[in-house]
């Protein structure tokens, strides 16, 4: 969130939420759990006055009323610009943080957990690990609220820490999946990370080839730029691959009295701006190449709006828990994790009166089996997490892959992930405690990318945020959740649950996909 741009989405008056909940269905294919997204969007207003309360900062008009952004050629959904863009996320996390003293909170950081711990079917607590001296700590809790946001592959800047560890440990304790064939793939410079095409794009941004055409109509003459980055990353791929790269970024349409939305004023995006210009180059006004990056993973843990996973005592929360199928409307992660935090502290503090005082019945020898387990990898000789997760991210970032997924790539893919989880895995060695924590993340890395290369087999068709390109057609038979759950025996179970459409208040008419038109390559497998 640090590394956020502090951009809010939020259902403001004299907007109506049951039209911007219509427009999130049409937006994810009908994968829209309308019912979760109408208690986010009643609820965002209220979050959005939150962070203003605490002291951060939004765009305001000459006439007082906030200044938003309409997204993704998106009727009603509209984005509320931080004042303080590249500073607004770090903002927002201060703020929060001073809150949590004033209310005498204790805060426990540098420690990873590892394991979720368990009695009698309900989660009652968690093992970790400092990582800096390497201490073992034991945690004890009626509730546990996974709120450690997504899994992910180390790609860039505000990207860089999410791993997947807490779905690894939801998983290994009975949780289900859900969402896990989508990821976000992400337009960005290759000099230096930028965060706020969600502002530019409909502002008059567009992405152009090394002919100079503005591709994006070619592929969608109805919204051409002004669209989710999964489907310009598509595009940008298939351009690449015809030989019309590379790709750069032309922001010469956008008005003058509009780039005070974007210039940076303080944080990690003034220094990436600055680092531009001593290479004598600027965002605003020269042409920077941009290319497509896998970032993170949209899976996570199955959930009701108050957070309830299947497993008692465990409550999902944030990006944590799955929400979005792979493509994002500018500011809805601060809404939701805002939103859903909100939600399940309240659902938190409702099961403390009523669920019984459970603690694990771990013995001292089973918890010193353990602890020699976890750092057993210590001193040992062997690969480091950084050369396995460099032998992943070969692996998973491939366009076959990741973005214009075909059969033939995600079965290859999958074969070399399962060697890596066979051979690479249980041979990483760490210097320390803190190479250790690297450690545990390549594991949460290596667990989220087979999964995510498994889900996406299973999904044979064409749906928000999962494109396969040899499957490229909706099939009206996959307007299901794709969820994930641990078998009997141990293995990996995907098994659907259709979208209950007749329990949901909007049909299912029109689709966000239908505005695109990419060609099937004579390569497609």
């Amino acid at each position: 969130m640090t590394m956020a741009g502090g951009d809010f989405e939020a259902v403001l008056p004299p907007d109506d939420v049951d039209a911007w909940v219509q427009d999130f269905v049409y937006y994810f294919d009908g994968l829209c759990d309308q019912n979760l997204m109408e208690e986010i969007l009643k609820r965002s207003a209220d979050r959005l006055q939150d962070y203003e309360r605490f002291g951060c900062e939004f765009f305001r008009k000459e006439d007082g009323g906030r200044k938003f952004v309409p997204q993704r050629g998106l009727e009603h959904v509209k984005l509320y610009p931080a004042r303080l863009k590249g500073h607004g996320g770090e903002l927002m996390v201060k703020n929060i943080v001073r809150q949590l003293k004033d209310r005498s909170v204790e805060r426990l950081g540098r420690i990873l957990l590892t394991e979720l711990l368990q009695r009698d079917g309900c989660v009652c607590g968690a093992l970790g690990f400092d990582a800096l001296n390497g201490d073992l700590y034991r945690f004890d809790a009626r509730v546990v609220i996974a709120a450690s946001g997504t899994g992910g592959w180390k790609a860039s800047y505000g990207k860089n820490t999410p791993t997947g560890e807490t779905m690894r440990m939801a998983y290994d304790a009975g949780a289900v999946l859900q969402h896990l064939e989508f990821a976000r793939i992400w337009n960005m410079p290759r000099l230096f990370g930028w965060e706020g095409q969600t502002v530019l794009m409909p502002l008059g941004a567009r992405f152009v080839n090394a002919r100079g055409e503005a591709f994006m109509e070619r592929y969608s003459p109805v919204l051409g730029s002004n669209t989710d980055p999964h489907y310009t990353t598509i595009a940008m791929a298939m351009e690449i691959r015809a030989g019309r790269g590379p790709i750069t970024f032309d922001l010469s349409r956008i008005r003058q009295e509009d780039l005070i939305l974007l210039r940076p004023q303080n944080g990690w995006q003034k220094l990436n701006h600055d680092k531009l210009a001593a290479l004598g180059l600027d965002l605003f006004r020269d042409a920077t190449e941009w290319v497509p990056q896998m970032t993170v993973s949209y899976g996570g843990l199955r959930a009701d709006a108050w957070g309830n996973t299947n497993l008692k005592g465990l409550l999902a929360a944030g990006t944590a828990r799955a929400t979005e199928p792979g493509v994002y409307a500018g500011g809805f992660a601060l809404m939701t994790t805002s939103v859903l935090g909100h939600m399940a502290g309240e659902n938190a503090a409702r099961l403390l009166g009523t669920l019984p005082e459970v603690k694990s019945d771990l013995s001292e020898a089973e918890l010193a089996a353990r602890q020699q387990a976890l750092f057993a990898p210590l001193g040992r000789s062997g690969p480091s997490p950084k050369e396995v997760l460099t032998a992943i991210q070969r692996t998973v970032f491939p366009y076959g892959v990741s973005i214009l997924k075909n059969e033939t790539d995600l079965r290859a893919a999958l074969r070399e992930l399962e060697r890596i989880r066979t051979e690479d895995l249980p041979r990483m060695a760490a210097a320390d405690p803190h190479c250790l924590l690297k450690l545990h993340e390549t594991r949460g890395v290596a667990f989220v990318s087979e999964m995510y290369v498994r889900a996406s087999l299973e999904r044979r068709e064409t749906r928000a945020g999962h494109y396969r390109e040899d499957c490229p057609q909706r099939d009206a038979a996959w307007l299901a959740w794709l969820c994930l759950r641990k078998d009997r025996a141990g293995l990996p179970e995907f098994f659907r649950i259709p979208v209950p459409l007749e329990q949901y208040k909007h049909p299912v008419e029109r689709y966000y996909q239908d505005n695109f038109a990419f060609p099937v390559s004579t390569g497609a497998r």
